[in-house]
């Protein structure tokens, strides 16, 4: 074997033999397998995510529809639109034209029907679903406590957004007076 031996380094490097560099294919396929793995643990984080970020949305909703039954019956009460004894389950006998807050789950409408009174059988909603909040029921109960006390249980059911199985039935509890001015000082 003959070695070339020469002053110039350019020539010496030429001539000694130097490995192939890079990654070989082994090496890109546990490369690609790994990244895989990440990209679809992170597709389904986004995901849940989503169906978390949806739930909470819904429950949202549901407190928000909960919470302006419970204010109608005050704004109702302050505004003079229905005096205390007409806030109840039961019809209320003429000149009155308020139908009464049903005591079974109707459906959430949209608008008020001819007494101008959301959450009353007469509420389109109930009969046209076009008119109504997709997927929710409401019920409200009020339980006369005293001659000047009720007691007023709003249930409503709604689907869940994202969820196998509909939530639970959201319940709030609220009492109402008979004074017009709430808790006002005139």
């Amino acid at each position: 074997m003959e070695t070339v031996m020469s002053n110039s380094p350019t020539q010496a490097i030429s001539h000694r033999h130097q490995p192939d560099s890079g990654f070989s294919l082994l090496e890109m396929v546990v490369a690609m397998f790994i990244l895989t793995i990440g990209l679809l643990g992170a597709a389904q984080a986004i995901g849940y995510a989503l169906m978390v970020s949806n739930s909470g949305r819904g429950l949202t909703n549901a407190k928000l529809l909960v919470v302006s039954a419970l204010e109608q019956m005050e704004t109702l009460r302050d505004s003079g639109q229905l005096n205390f004894a007409e806030i109840s389950n039961t019809v209320q006998p003429s000149p009155s034209t308020f139908t009464a807050f049903p005591a079974t789950f109707i459906p959430v409408s949209t608008t008020p029907g001819p007494d101008f009174v959301y959450g009353t059988v007469d509420d389109p909603g109930i009969t046209n679903s076009a008119l109504a909040v997709n997927g929710v029921t409401r019920q409200i109960l009020i339980t006369d406590l005293s001659a000047t006390l009720k007691q007023i249980k709003v249930t409503l059911k709604y689907t869940g957004y994202g969820t196998a199985k509909p939530p639970a039935p959201l319940v709030c509890v609220s009492y109402l007076n008979d004074d017009a001015h709430g808790n006002y000082v005139p």
